[in-house]
């Protein structure tokens, strides 16, 4: 509390003795009070007189005029500092760049192994465009990358790249797959099935079974003694639900021709079976079964697969 209270003035105690109490008097009156100039001459104790403040106020400019050199040096200084703000950047775009370069110079996969099967990758031309296919939003499956970006290859090249398998005999058998449907490449698929045939192995198909409508011819005749077992993707138990889910270029009539294309088979003698997989739900699985029994192709039920 007593530090609060305001300390009296030098010389006030003694004006105060002197008749202080008739000068409040009369300042109350308004009348001037004669020393009243001297009053404010009179520094109070610690502020500093106007003639000390003179001098520094005269040196100011040329300080203030000094001061401002070292902010020009100082703006320059985060330059560094964005230089290294933009160097991760440039990292990442080169991180980036030489993804893409590798991307580019991949090989592309024709011949791959899954299963203790040699598998073959003709092309990435399909006619459906199936909802639970599995190259939809994959860029490799198993480590395999089956997209094509440098054509489709000729049989020279499939053989070239299987050779690199070591001993093919080894495999159980060579099966035509990939990301793409396999009977749009006829010439080499049945060359390669003569390639492998002689290197002593079976060679499988597996199909959408509208290969004859793609051709525009029947395709079984040729296949014969070729083709060692055909797979076909049944996958629906009519047209309409077909089409839904698989989507052919053909449209409804698409499984229409998958239908006859494995009657034509099994009158070729040529081995067969549909499949379909686990995730049409079970009241479809046994209208397949159903379907598959009415012209005596066995129905084969096979698993969805999520990963790869």
């Amino acid at each position: 509390m007593d530090e609060m209270k305001k300390t009296p003035v030098q010389g006030e105690q003694k004006q105060e003795g002197q008749g202080g109490r008739r000068r409040r008097h009369n300042r109350h009156k308004g009348h001037k009070p004669q020393n009243a100039n001297a009053e404010k001459q009179q520094p109070v104790q610690g502020k500093q007189p106007q003639q000390a403040k003179q001098p520094a106020e005269n040196k100011q400019p040329q300080q203030a005029k000094n001061k401002q050199k070292p902010p020009v040096k100082q703006a320059a200084q985060p330059q560094p500092q964005a230089t290294q703000t933009a160097n991760p950047n440039k990292k990442k775009k080169n991180k980036q760049s030489v993804n893409n370069n590798a991307e580019e110079n991949r090989k592309d996969t024709y011949v791959y192994t899954l299963d203790g099967n040699l598998y073959i990758n003709l092309t990435n031309k399909c006619s459906n465009g199936c909802d639970f296919c599995v190259r939809n939003e994959r860029t490799s499956y198993y480590g395999n990358y089956l997209w094509l970006k440098k054509g489709e290859p000729t049989t020279d090249k499939v053989i070239a790249q299987a050779n690199g398998f070591g001993d093919l005999t080894r495999f159980k058998e060579v099966v035509f797959c990939g990301f793409g449907e396999p009977t749009y490449k006829m010439a080499e698929m049945l060359a390669l099935c003569d390639f492998f045939h002689e290197k002593g192995l079976k060679t499988r198909l597996n199909t959408n079974g509208q290969g004859s409508l793609i051709n525009k011819r029947d395709i079984v005749p040729e296949m014969k003694g070729k083709i060692d077992f055909i797979n076909i993707s049944l996958n629906a138990s009519c047209a309409e639900k077909y089409q839904k889910i698989c989507r052919s270029q053909f449209r409804e009539a698409g499984f229409d021709g998958m239908i006859e294309f494995a009657k034509t088979c099994r009158r070729n003698g040529v081995a067969c079976r549909f499949s379909i997989v686990d995730c049409i739900g079970e009241e479809e699985v046994e209208a397949c079964k159903r379907l598959a029994e009415s012209v005596n192709v066995p129905l084969y039920i096979r698993d969805y697969i999520t990963d790869s």
